[in-house]
């Protein structure tokens, strides 16, 4: 971003700027109202932009989107400077005719992209490449059966992010019809997007990247012969009770509470879908080593379950914190690395259905998946 210095026509301003943060796929937009009609000066310094609209500035008490380092106000309250990360590239404004409301859009270097939702059909059985999607590999296990981790994980180098069900598969539908489906894309996309840029030497893998079917057997898979570190299912969750509201996050173990098993047979029930029975644990082997792994990995999937819990009670303050919870879910159970499923919020809640909608929820939550596995893999 190049060093510039906008200025406005000064103005008598008598009235505070209220100041509201907008993210979008392209980018993050501002909006400062007022009053009294703004006379704003602009600074930029490299990704530093100093913000004065003339009078007594009020920032927003919420959390910053990942365009965003860090931000504070100028020591009259006059102003404000923000701190941008480097997939900003420019700097845009727009002053309204009335000079009440001035917009900055700090516009993204590589936008995000929106998803397909139009079903394809059934994927293609995923490249396993050298390793054998039977668990053959024999130093994984023999370091399994010694009661150590699968070899690769010593290298934090790769993660599978894995949206919830797909094509014939719409999981929970909520009472308006959306589809739990479409939400868990959007989101594992955005999840998948922000870990590129801020750790682009992260190798990131989805489990399928439009509305399409994968078995559950078929997504664990792909994760071991990725040689994943962490393997991340995205779900909404469902109730009878339209009250029912929340988020929630689990690992891997025998479900312990009736809510627990209540999520654990609706998430399992998508079996029906599969053409064949393609679970992980229909082999002798592969049943002992799913339940080796479940031990060697009960403490580590259930500190990242606690950190994406705290991650998005950070995000959402006003929503209900369910807690870390644990179940038999199918879709973990082949994991040869920390796993976990996280329920972002209750699709059948009418009005978490339509936050589910909107693109401030659906980063956010994504948002808080990204700093929980970065923190994660710090601590490693």
């Amino acid at each position: 971003m190049n060093s510039i210095q906008l200025l406005f026509a000064a103005a008598i301003l008598t009235g505070a700027v209220e100041t509201r943060i907008i993210p979008r796929f392209d980018g993050l937009l501002m909006e400062l109202t007022s009053s009294e009609p703004i006379a704003c000066s602009i600074d930029v310094t490299g990704y530093s932009v100093n913000v004065r609209p003339g009078d007594e500035v009020l920032l927003p008490d919420a959390y910053l989107p990942f365009w965003v380092l860090g931000w504070e106000l100028d020591t009259d309250s006059c102003g404000f400077s923000i701190e941008l990360t480097d997939a900003v590239d420019s700097l845009e404004y727009s002053l309204a005719e009335d000079s009440l409301t001035l917009l900055l859009f700090f516009r993204a270097a590589e936008p995000l992209l929106f998803p397909e939702l139009t079903w394809n059909g059934p994927p293609d059985e995923p490249d396993y490449g050298m390793f054998d999607p039977q668990y053959s590999d024999s130093s994984t296990i023999a370091a399994l059966e010694l009661g150590q981790q699968s070899p690769w994980l010593s290298d934090f180098d790769c993660v599978v992010i894995d949206p919830g069900h797909g094509g014939r598969d719409p999981g929970a539908v909520g009472p308006d019809g959306t589809y739990e489906k479409d939400r868990t894309l959007e989101i594992a996309l955005l999840v998948r997007d922000i870990l590129n840029i801020c750790r682009p030497e992260l190798d990131v893998i989805i489990t399928r990247n439009t509305d399409c079917y994968m078995s559950l057997g078929a997504r664990t898979r792909l994760a071991n012969a990725r040689r994943a570190d962490l393997f991340i299912s995205i779900h909404c969750n469902a109730s009878t009770r339209s009250a029912a509201n929340g988020f929630e996050t689990f690992f891997l173990s025998r479900a312990r509470t009736d809510d627990s098993r209540a999520v654990e047979m609706l998430e399992n029930s998508v079996v029906e879908y599969d053409d064949t029975n393609d679970h992980v644990f229909d082999d002798p082997l592969s049943f002992l080593l799913a339940d080796i792994a479940q031990n060697i990995y009960l403490e580590r999937s259930s500190s990242l379950a606690v950190a994406i819990q705290e991650s998005l009670q950070d995000r959402f303050p006003e929503n209900i914190n369910r807690g870390v919870k644990q179940a038999g879910f199918y879709v973990l159970r082949g994991a040869l690395m920390p796993s976990v499923l996280v329920e972002v919020a209750f699709i059948s809640n009418p009005e978490e259905e339509r936050t589910l909608k909107t693109l401030d929820f659906r980063l956010a939550a994504a948002e808080a998946i990204v700093d929980a596995v970065l923190n994660f893999a710090e601590e490693q």
